[in-house]
């Protein structure tokens, strides 16, 4: 069993309180009779009738100890766990585009998807050449020598055709995390230069992320926010990578709650039905 609040069991605390105070006798030292039943009412039945008078008006303590249980305990929202998480076949994937058409220097482009490569070894990543057309390089997959191995020679002068199409390079990209069946997925666009025009390119399902040389070059911030994407530099990097991990994250964790019991609803409503004849005993009464 969890708690998605395992916080508010801190108010079973005053419930304590009381149990220790009634069972060290604390709740008899204030026993009394109403008004002025004591003045005709010999001293050797006082402490009989009043302890009758109190269990005639009032519930025991245990039920409202109970009922407060039972209500803090729904608060913290307990879930009877399903078991062993899901397992997923293609849960993440991150393709690098490498913009070849934005006149940037091909050589701080690869430094960067190097840094992406050695911050997350462990997720699944492509790689993708642009121009005025893509091309897949690389599939996805873990093996960073032939990563390494193609983004080493990646030049413009070996694009069969030149030119620049950013947003073409966006949708190829996602196309290719598509055909890999992939749950979460991010496309990096490393490029440059001047902001293209919008495109067709617009907001989608997948992550998305352009990384530029810092100070943005004008028109990246309108550019990015046509197409959802995060506009990072080399400094901000971490911010991408964070980007993924919380989608995968958060992917899981719906998963493995997708097959949890909720009790929480169950014992609030227990305690409603402890609520509604407490008030039907006062009633009778």
């Amino acid at each position: 069993m969890t708690f998605v609040h395992p916080m508010a069991l801190w108010l079973l605390v005053p419930a304590g309180v009381l149990l220790a105070w009634r069972w060290l006798g604390g709740g008899r030292t204030g026993l009394r009779l109403p008004g002025h039943w004591r003045r005709v009412i010999d001293a050797a039945m006082r402490s009989f009738m009043a302890q009758r008078v109190k269990s005639d008006s009032r519930l025991p303590v245990a039920f409202w100890t109970s009922l407060w249980t039972l209500l803090v305990v729904g608060l913290a929202e307990p879930t009877l766990d399903s078991g062993a998480p899901a397992a997923y076949g293609n849960l993440a994937g991150r393709v690098l585009a490498v913009d070849l058409g934005a006149g940037e220097d091909v050589v701080e482009q690869r430094l960067l998807a190097y840094r992406i490569l050695d911050a997350s070894p462990e997720t699944p990543t492509a790689l993708v050449a642009a121009s005025a057309e893509s091309f897949d390089v690389v599939p996805l997959t873990t093996d960073r020598a032939q990563l390494d191995r193609y983004l080493q020679v990646l030049d413009a002068e070996l694009m069969p055709v030149s030119g620049r199409a950013v947003g073409i390079a966006i949708v190829h990209s996602e196309q290719l995390l598509e055909r890999a069946g992939v749950i979460v997925g991010q496309t990096v666009l490393l490029t440059g230069g001047l902001a293209p025009p919008a495109d067709s390119a617009k907001a989608g399902a997948w992550l998305r992320a352009l990384v530029v040389a810092r100070p943005h070059p004008p028109g990246w911030e309108t550019y990015a926010e046509h197409t959802g994407a995060q506009l990072v530099n080399g400094e901000s990097l971490s911010e991408v990578l964070e980007a993924l991990d919380d989608e995968v994250a958060d992917v899981i964790r719906d998963a493995d709650r997708s097959g949890d019991f909720p009790l929480g609803y169950w014992l609030v409503a227990v305690a409603t039905v402890l609520w509604i004849l407490f008030f039907r005993r006062l009633r009778s009464a």
